[in-house]
């Protein structure tokens, strides 16, 4: 028992001796390898390590001529070329009052699908105003509802047909603000409503 115990010892001991020496042979002083830094070659690489850095380099493709070459980029000097989606407005160039009004004119007998457009934008632009400034006469009209007309009927009344096609529920909910203690969804005859002066 106590020859196994002894033999265990001297193999911990040993084992302990072994690091002990092989950790005094590194003892740190040459440290990290730093880059741009000179080291002196203390020996040869063995001729394998040469020839696996010969075949890497051979199979690495290299042009005969690759400093002579040139590579000559062209730009191109064309317009580009501009995608326009179906529904979608053209830039328009600004022009004089007479001119707007005039281009004006000529979209509303273009056709009847840009001159609902045209009306709604206008429209839209008045209701704004009229929002900017509630009590400001100039910005609005008052029109009377006839009996048995809804606010619809009332503004293709007022502003022509293109009037229907005005978003629904935007329109009535922001005349609705504007005329408080009228129901525009249920209008009576003699009503009172007031709209965008356009």
């Amino acid at each position: 028992m106590k020859s196994k115990n002894y033999i265990a010892f001297l193999a911990i001991c040993t084992a302990t001796a072994l690091l002990s020496a092989c950790s005094g042979q590194n003892d740190g002083s040459e440290g990290r390898l730093k880059v741009n830094q000179k080291y002196v070659l203390k020996s040869w690489p063995d001729s394998t390590y040469i020839a696996e850095l010969d075949s890497i380099l051979k199979a690495e493709p290299l042009k005969a001529n690759a400093d002579s070459e040139r590579t000559e980029l062209t730009i191109y000097s064309g317009s580009i070329p501009t995608i326009s989606l179906p529904g979608q407005k053209k830039p328009v160039k600004q022009t004089s009052a007479a001119g707007q009004q005039a281009s004006a004119k000529q979209t509303k007998a273009a056709s009847p699908a840009k001159s609902a457009e045209l009306f709604a934008d206008n429209f839209m632009n008045a209701l704004n105003a009229m929002l900017s400034d509630p009590t400001s006469s100039a910005k609005y009209r008052t029109v009377t509802a006839k009996s048995g007309e809804d606010l619809f009927a009332l503004l293709s009344r007022a502003y022509g047909h293109d009037a229907t096609k005005l978003p629904r529920f935007y329109t009535l909910s922001t005349l609705q603000s504007m005329n408080p203690g009228v129901k525009l969804e249920h209008l009576n005859g003699g009503d009172n409503v007031r709209i965008p002066k356009l």
